[in-house]
């Protein structure tokens, strides 16, 4: 493939520099800051096996054949990442770990939700039974053609056949887990009368009680919807595990305690309170559950999902004993939650144990960095050429070094891992996702602008995670710029179209990601390294409007990589004759010693026409500065020589 060979290119470039990288080929022995994450909501993803598109005993018009309905199922599975990894897909693309939505078991059906429409499970995150697979995900038999035993034994071996494939190719698996809600286990039986009144939406949803609770909640029973008691049985089929308060509208956005407490329209909140009764209990009970999925079934590691709706002191519990039970096998795995703020301080707090005071170690390993993702969403995500300002941009890449003027700790936390990786190194970094923050690329938005989007992402701080279908520029045709919604929540690869992944591997966006990813990987600054900013855009300049500039380097500087954006139509600037552009680090070290210069890396795939040059340095007293000619609408990568 031509994309691959120039990728090969450019990881030969920096490893004749001497920025090789580190060699490790094994899934289990890569760091995790080795890492690139690929985000695949396995439903949209492809559908390779039509035979569990309407499991038995379902509706089946909870099923859209026609794979454009985005309230329904689309008929994605397992075997359609399986021939996907069969095929090298992603082994071309670069990425090295796949994150899946949940793959356990669903409630199928809710007919009140966002809008009081009618919405199914396909996403994942409605379980039913955190201990068993959803069958719309699995198939009867084996990629070589081995029947699998019926049931949940049968589901689970394909789970631990589709991990095993994964591992086969260099290739993680990130589990997505909830502990916050379960799906719509039970009804509010507003009339009294005994019975689930399925068409009347006070009976799937009740306002938010401040005091006490709903006592009139019953547990459901429609079998055709998977609409069940929870399971497995234990606590968490127990009435009295949860708040049963009842839903409160803009509860994703609150920090006053009332987000910990309500229902997520009509799924229900798991009490997670650590003076509960059944706090123990439960926490014992998500380990129990949880646990197997890593030493059984072979996963990586969990994205944590709604971290900020869970009692802290639960995070605390359940992280502490989850390591404890995986034993030496905890330094290898990841978890990493989703709160969903831009706030630096809410984030990071959830990689400090509620007892940090007395106890610095660890509490989640990373979160998902949502101010890093609105910071450069309002700098790239515009319609045309049109661009905003990415003084925030530098802001989130100050914060994860720093931490409130006047406060006792950082940000994130300092203490590294079992794995020697801090907080800050296992920040995930990402542009878009499948919440209402929705595609980076919508209507308005080109293909262009998404590359560059996706360029941010892989050359910054932290693992980058890219969101399926990026890689072929994937439009949410009806998403729109300042709307949020989950318009793109697009099926990938249409039923039948398996062709369309050699043609999306041949395409511009594919060959350009592919490329930037073989850059990280043959750069230890890239992905270990320090982020200083060097230029950023002043909003009031004619002359270099739409730049940013920021260095990657290494703390002894022994390896140092400019990264620098023009989104500006034009050929623009990093500094000016009369002001040009210092080259230093955090604490204002200089990154460059006299005699090098900065080289420019040719990215052939990413810049069309893209050339090397070399730009000389000026010194001014101590301090390094240079000027860089910077192509219309692109990322330039130079490396310190």
């Amino acid at each position: 493939m031509l994309g691959g060979m120039k990728s090969a290119l450019v990881s030969l470039i920096f490893i004749a520099a001497g920025i090789a990288g580190n060699g490790r080929a094994g899934a289990e022995e890569r760091a995790w800051s080795d890492d690139i994450i690929y985000f695949a909501m396995t439903d949209r993803f492809f559908d390779g096996d039509a035979g569990n598109n309407v499991p038995r005993g379902s509706e089946a018009q909870l099923y859209d054949r026609a794979q454009r309905d985005l309230d329904r199922y689309h008929g994605g599975d397992l075997r359609g990442l399986e021939k996907a990894l069969q095929s090298g897909y992603f082994t071309d693309l670069g990425v090295t770990a796949l994150w899946i939505t949940p793959p356990v078991k669903n409630v199928w059906n809710s007919r009140f939700d966002v809008g009081d429409a009618a919405k199914t499970g396909y996403h994942g995150y409605w379980t039913q039974d955190f201990s068993d697979l959803d069958p719309h995900l699995t198939s009867l038999f084996s990629l070589d053609g081995r029947k699998y035993p019926a049931g949940k034994e049968g589901r689970l071996q394909h789970y631990r056949d589709f991990v095993a494939l994964a591992h086969a190719k260099g290739i993680k698996v990130i589990q997505d887990i909830v502990c916050n809600h379960t799906g719509p286990v039970f009804y509010y039986d507003a009339d009294g009368d005994g019975e689930f009144d399925r068409g009347r939406k006070e009976e799937w949803i009740q306002p938010f009680r401040e005091a006490g609770f709903h006592g009139n909640a019953r547990w459901a029973h429609e079998p055709a919807w998977n609409q069940l008691r929870t399971g497995p049985e234990g606590v968490l089929s127990q009435l009295g595990t949860y708040t049963r308060k009842g839903y409160s509208p803009g509860s994703l956005g609150k920090n006053d305690g009332e987000e910990v407490l309500c229902d997520f329209f009509s799924l229900r909140d798991i009490q997670t309170a650590p003076d509960s009764p059944h706090f123990d209990a439960l926490v014992d009970e998500f380990v129990r559950i949880y646990a197997p999925y890593i030493e059984d079934i072979g996963v990586d590691g969990f994205r944590i999902d709604t971290v900020k709706h869970v009692h802290h002191e639960f995070w605390t519990a359940f992280a502490e004993r989850l390591r404890k039970r995986l034993g030496e096998k905890a330094g290898e795995v990841i978890l990493f939650g989703e709160a969903y703020d831009g706030n630096p301080e809410v984030l990071g707090r959830y990689t400090y144990r509620s007892d940090w005071a007395r106890d610095k170690r660890p509490c989640l390993d990373g979160l998902l960095n949502f101010q890093f993702c609105w910071s450069a969403r309002g700098y790239l995500r515009h319609a045309g050429r049109d661009f905003g300002n990415a003084a925030g941009l530098e802001r989130s890449m100050r914060d994860l070094h720093g931490g409130p003027e006047g406060g006792a700790r950082p940000y994130y936390n300092p203490e590294p891992g079992a794995d020697g990786l801090n907080a800050r190194q296992k920040s995930i970094t990402f542009i878009e996702n499948h919440d209402g923050l929705n595609r980076f690329r919508v209507r308005g938005v080109s293909e262009r602008r998404n590359i560059l989007a996706n360029a941010m992402v892989l050359t910054t701080e932290g693992i980058p995670c890219l969101y399926y279908g990026t890689e072929a520029g994937l439009e949410a045709r009806d998403g729109e710029l300042g709307r949020d919604s989950e318009t793109g929540r697009l099926t990938f690869v249409e039923r039948g179209a398996e062709g369309r992944f050699a043609k999306i591997r041949k395409s511009g966006s594919f060959a350009a990601l592919s490329g930037l990813i073989a850059a990280r990987k043959g750069s230890r600054a890239l992905r270990e390294g320090r982020t200083g900013p060097l230029w950023v855009d002043s909003g009031a300049s004619q002359s270099d409007d739409g730049v940013f500039v920021f260095a990657r380097y290494l703390e002894d500087r022994s390896e140092v990589v400019v990264v620098a954006f023009n989104l500006s139509g034009r050929e623009r600037t990093a500094g000016l004759p009369e002001n040009a552009m210092a080259v230093v680090g955090l604490q204002n070290e200089a990154l460059v010693k006299p005699g090098q210069e900065l080289k420019r890396v040719p990215l052939e795939d990413v810049n069309e026409g893209a050339r090397a040059e070399t730009a000389e340095l000026q010194w001014d007293g101590a301090v390094p500065r240079v000027v860089l000619t910077l192509p219309a609408e692109s990322v330039t990568l130079w490396r310190v020589e």
